[in-house]
């Protein structure tokens, strides 16, 4: 076993909403593989709101790890939060995100940990194999390789699986992380991570299990909708030049139109017709400069907002 595994202390963090089903398998089942492989580090769960049988299951284990929960559900993104700043209050080196219903193998927590100090690495995901998930529908495989190849290009660094919960992260990555949105914390840190320059690898995990429906969406189409709006948030948080980039390449339909108007108008002197074009064409200009102006107030005051919350956060869970 690499001695990464012991010398470091580290944190492996549970999500819990109302995990009664689940919760007390996916924590025997951590302490068992850290019995077996003699792994060092420790855990805590994070019930968010649960209003099941969880957190009755959950005190049963008050002497092998940590709880901190949250009288209301605050979602994903939040607990993701609350982690990041448990993580850094108790000064861990390392910390692994391992979901309750135990859909990732936990034989690979282990080398999750482990790569990130063999690689020198800030984030490693456990990238599954969609090609061979049986009981994902074909166009949910379809939209989890085509999101993964869309987000790698936008940020520039090869990315596997974009929307896995299943990483590990350095100190270097827990000190500079913080998610805005209210949805989860998997696309927007990945662009976060860009712009600061953490170190991102991929590792292939083992066989997926089929799990519960998710709790984090009803739908397909919701979880793409709330996904695509995240994406188009980060390029304007994180990616001001590919902003900047596109509001330039808009500009062209409007100086099209007003080119209409413009080209005779100094060709010849004058120009009677083409009016529709020029007031069509300066309206459109004109809406498109007011956008521009609302999205880059929008990025400074956000990432203003983040930087003066992260220094001041004030986690939801305790």
């Amino acid at each position: 076993m690499n001695s990464n595994l012991y010398n470091m202390k580290t944190l492996v963090a549970i999500p819990c909403f109302n995990e009664a089903d689940n919760i007390q398998e996916c924590v025997d089942s951590l302490i068992a593989h850290k019995l077996e492989k003699n792994i060092a580090f420790d855990l805590v769960i994070v019930d968010d709101g649960s209003d099941d049988q969880s957190s009755d299951i959950i005190s049963k284990y008050k002497n092998e790890l940590n709880v901190i929960s949250s009288e209301s559900n605050e979602g994903l993104a939040e607990v993701f939060n609350s982690i990041l700043y448990f993580t850094k209050k108790n000064n861990y080196q390392r910390m692994l995100i391992f979901d309750a219903d135990l859909q990732y193998p936990v034989g690979d927590v282990g080398d999750l940990i482990s790569k990130l100090s063999e690689e020198n690495l800030d984030i490693v995901i456990g990238t599954r194999d969609f090609k061979n998930i049986k009981h994902f529908r074909k166009s949910k495989k379809f939209f989890q390789i085509f999101g993964s190849f869309i987000v790698s290009k936008l940020i520039g660094v090869k990315i596997k699986d974009a929307t896995s919960g299943f990483r590990s992260y350095s100190k270097k990555a827990v000190n500079v992380l913080l998610t805005s949105n209210k949805f989860t914390y998997t696309v927007e840190t990945l662009f976060q991570a860009k712009d600061f320059n953490l170190k991102i690898g991929n590792f292939d995990i083992g066989t997926t299990k089929e799990t519960r429906p998710s709790k984090l969406f009803k739908s397909d189409f919701q979880y793409i909708r709330n996904t695509f709006s995240i994406i188009i948030k980060s390029l304007i948080l994180y990616k001001r030049n590919f902003s900047n980039f596109l509001f330039l390449f808009f500009t062209i339909p409007g100086g099209m139109l007003l080119s209409r108007f413009f080209i005779p108008y100094f060709r010849d002197g004058s120009n009677s017709g083409n009016i529709q074009s020029l007031v069509t064409g300066f309206s459109y200009l004109i809406i498109l400069f007011l956008l521009f102006i609302y999205l880059s107030l929008y990025s400074f005051l956000t990432i203003r907002f983040n930087k003066v919350n992260k220094d001041n956060f004030n986690p939801k869970h305790t």
